[in-house]
């Protein structure tokens, strides 16, 4: 396995897992298996919180530079003076404060992959020093009359429009067309809901291990208020909310078996609250740790069917062929379910 190279210091990180079965998901993953084994450079956007350095992670590990490093750098992070220095390096009287020859990100990755995070916060003049470094293979130290040659992928990200960007002269065109030659748009959870309960799974799993847990898992309810939010965030404010949940649930619950509640959720810094309660949803009371059976699965059909039935714009018989049922057995269905007195 690889290694990640933060601000110089490399440490080892174990190939994190793109979690998903959404068609928005898959879209992904294949987008990933035909990009990884080329030597493209690649243009991953999207909003803050998707995962795009997670992206970057799987093309790396996937590509046949996978037993070199992988360097990160966040373009947005260091002023422009220092990103210059991070990215090229420089010789020992340099500039004041340059007491010793420095290593720059470049010839770190040399032989692999630089991720370059936040490209579009990147200045005009470094873009221009970029560009040749894309063209040629070609650095030079600040502070040096030499010029070494090096062989790295990059990978860009960013949550700018940079078309945009262009269009407003705080991108160079010609560096865009050079990063942008596989392009990837890593999509927002709200546009992959059917992911929230697989990806909040896999995040209770590692919170569990942290929180040295037996159990830890979440309310019918919790699952549907998780399922109903926006999430402006995306998935880092989903693993957030989680956190903050599961350490509220077990100061308050003082176990090993950990059961989260909609009560124990800070949404925009606020305390949820239940749900309106439905004649199935009264069955679910909140402070109890196990349902039987019956309630747990027509918990489930209300919530399925509710769901589907908003999908279907309020058409019965549309939900009915999308459930695969019959339309008079979803009627009567949705009767016991107290659907239809809502």
């Amino acid at each position: 396995m690889s290694n990640i190279v933060i601000n110089n210091h490399t440490v080892n990180k174990k190939t994190r897992e793109l979690i998903g079965f959404s068609a928005a998901a898959q879209k992904l993953k294949q987008d990933i298996e035909i990009v990884s084994h080329s030597e493209l450079n690649v243009l991953i956007q999207g909003e803050t919180g998707v995962g795009k350095e997670l992206v970057a992670e799987s093309i790396h590990q996937k590509s046949n530079r996978f037993l070199s490093n992988m360097v990160y750098l966040n373009c947005a992070a260091l002023p422009e003076n220092i990103a210059e220095s991070e990215l090229f390096g420089h010789i020992k009287g340099a500039f004041t404060g340059a007491i010793n020859n420095r290593i720059g990100k470049f010839e770190l990755a040399n032989q692999g992959t630089l991720f370059l995070d936040e490209i579009g916060d990147l200045s005009l003049r470094l873009q221009a020093k970029l560009l040749r470094v894309l063209q040629y293979g070609d650095i030079q130290r600040i502070g040096a009359d030499t010029v070494s040659h090096v062989d790295v992928r990059i990978i860009a990200a960013t949550n700018v429009d940079l078309i945009k960007a262009i269009d407003n002269h705080t991108f160079r065109e010609d560096l865009y067309h050079r990063l942008n030659v596989y392009p990837i748009i890593v999509p927002a959870l709200r546009e992959r809901m059917t992911d929230i309960l697989p990806i909040a799974e896999y995040i209770l799993e590692k919170i569990k291990h942290e929180l040295v847990l037996y159990k830890l898992y979440l309310t019918p309810q919790c699952i549907h208020l998780l399922e109903s939010y926006s999430w402006p965030g995306n998935v880092r404010e989903l693993e957030n909310i989680l956190y903050r949940a599961a350490l509220v649930a077990k100061f308050e619950q003082k176990n090993k078996n950990i059961c989260i509640h909609t009560k124990n959720i800070l949404i925009n810094n606020k305390i949820t609250q239940p749900l309106t309660s439905t004649p199935i949803e009264k069955k679910i009371e909140e402070d109890k740790t196990y349902l039987s059976l019956r309630e747990a699965t027509e918990g489930f059909q209300y919530q399925y069917i509710k769901k589907t039935l908003a999908q279907q714009q309020g058409n019965w018989s549309k939900s009915a062929s999308a459930l695969r049922v019959d339309c008079s057995n979803l009627h009567r269905l949705a009767n016991r379910l107290g659907l239809k007195n809502n």
